[in-house]
């Protein structure tokens, strides 16, 4: 249960959504964060601050918020404040910042920080090379998208690749978001195994794992894939050939016992009259019906 941190009823009333909505935040550990926006009260931004899951309590349903120390942990300790916390979760870029060298090759490790001429500049030692103290620069790259365009009224924007990031993940995260969603549970202790609803066959559950992100609400209206769902065995009636056809006439004069006995009168008979025989018919015509059909079957198979 979430705590409450001393609100008033009216408070409760005011910030309380009674609206239950599914969210899958906090199951994907890489990649879900918070934005915290504080604002004034005449609604001006005062500052931004990424907060990690390790900064909050998930507590089952509830997501456990230190709003005050959030507000000190950004230096904001007297005031009226508005704040906004954005549950997100990323989908392409980094926030974070990489170096590389003059070819654009990812480098890592330790770097040296120098001011040459009033500019910041970093080195780091070339490898096999720390006893001479020899060193090569390399220079900040941010993992950011560059807008290529906005629309008119500031709804949309198109985003492009920085060509000087060559991260292949880079560009691969943000050609997969215009691309099919595929979910696919993980299957581990017991995990990730989906069947029927017991109480409505139409309801299908899976026991998730707890690292699983599982299903997102851009997934509604998708399509749920079952593999090897039905097994087909080549006995299978494609031509309905079963099914009675309305406009065969029996004639009544003749009794069924008569077209089996005659052997080909018997085809006249449609699977699904065979089963009337065997449910209503005498005991002897539910013999032979039974017969009937079990020769269907066995010339099926063949």
């Amino acid at each position: 249960m979430a705590r409450e941190y001393g609100f008033t009823p009216k408070e409760k009333q005011t910030y309380y959504q009674q609206q239950k909505l599914y969210s899958s935040f906090g199951r994907d550990f890489t990649n879900d964060y918070i934005a915290l926006c504080v604002y004034g009260l005449d609604d001006v931004l005062i500052g931004t601050k990424i907060l990690t899951l390790q900064e909050v309590n998930i507590d089952g349903d509830f997501v456990d918020i230190n709003i005050g120390q959030h507000l000190r942990n950004m230096g904001l300790r007297q005031g009226e404040f508005r704040v906004v916390y954005k549950f997100l979760r990323r989908l392409a870029g980094k926030t974070k910042t990489t170096f590389v060298d003059n070819s654009g090759k990812e480098i890592t490790g330790k770097f040296e920080r120098k001011i040459i001429n009033g500019e910041v500049r970093y080195f780091k030692s070339i490898e096999g090379e720390t006893q001479s103290g020899e060193q090569k620069e390399v220079y900040i790259q941010e993992q950011k998208y560059l807008i290529d365009e906005i629309s008119q009224d500031n709804t949309e924007a198109s985003v492009k690749f920085d060509q000087f990031v060559p991260n292949s993940d880079y560009k691969n995260d943000l050609m997969e978001m215009n691309s099919l969603i595929q979910y696919k549970p993980i299957s581990s202790d017991n995990s990730g195994k989906i069947k029927f609803n017991n109480n409505n066959p139409y309801v299908l559950e899976f026991d998730i794992n707890s690292q699983d992100r599982g299903f997102t609400q851009n997934m509604v209206g998708g399509q749920i894939i079952i593999p090897r769902l039905y097994k087909v065995t080549g006995n299978e009636d494609v031509t309905n050939e079963d099914l009675a056809d309305e406009t065969d006439e029996f004639d009544e004069s003749s009794t069924f016992i008569d077209a089996y006995l005659t052997d080909e009168s018997v085809l006249d008979y449609s699977t699904q009259d065979l089963i009337d025989i065997i449910q209503n018919g005498t005991e002897e015509e539910q013999f032979y019906a039974d017969q009937a059909l079990q020769e269907r079957a066995a010339d099926r198979d063949y």
